[in-house]
């Protein structure tokens, strides 16, 4: 079972850190045989997935107690959703345009925005932006296990 000794220490045992990796094909209408077509889904432990609902949970608890959060986020935010941020966005183009004033909506598709980030960064921004620190900070890589094609 993890500790609370665990969780301030930032230390799991290694298999908790172990996940399978299985290649999914990112289009059905691409081609199957180009590897570059595939992204990688990593299946983590049961264990490890509740570990991680804990860390989130506390996580969400800090930035909100310490009012860290951007007041229109919607993502990990109780009662809000995509649906929410697109009622936001509906709201605040209906109301400049009743009052007749320039809009301007641009839409970003982000969803591989993660596998381009500098970690470094991610991590310096982490600590100055939101004070997290410590062991918090001091992630070990994961052990990964290539699932075969099938």
């Amino acid at each position: 079972m993890v500790t609370h000794l665990e969780l301030t220490s930032g230390q799991f045992h290694p298999i908790l850190k172990q996940s399978v990796i299985s290649p999914l094909l990112k289009k059905s209408t691409l081609d199957n045989d180009e590897l570059s077509n595939y992204h990688p889904i990593s299946n983590l432990s049961v264990m490890s997935k509740i570990i991680e609902s804990v860390v989130i949970s506390l996580l969400i608890d800090h930035l909100t107690s310490s009012k860290l959060l951007n007041p229109h986020q919607s993502a990990y935010c109780k009662h809000h959703s995509t649906e929410t941020a697109l009622l936001y966005i509906h709201d605040h183009l209906i109301n400049a345009i009743g009052s007749q004033k320039v809009s301007h909506l641009c839409l970003l598709d982000l969803s591989a925005a993660f596998d381009t980030i500098d970690h470094n960064i991610l991590i310096t921004r982490l600590s100055s932006w939101f004070g997290i620190h410590g062991s918090v900070l001091s992630c070990s890589s994961l052990t990964y296990h290539l699932a075969p094609f099938v």
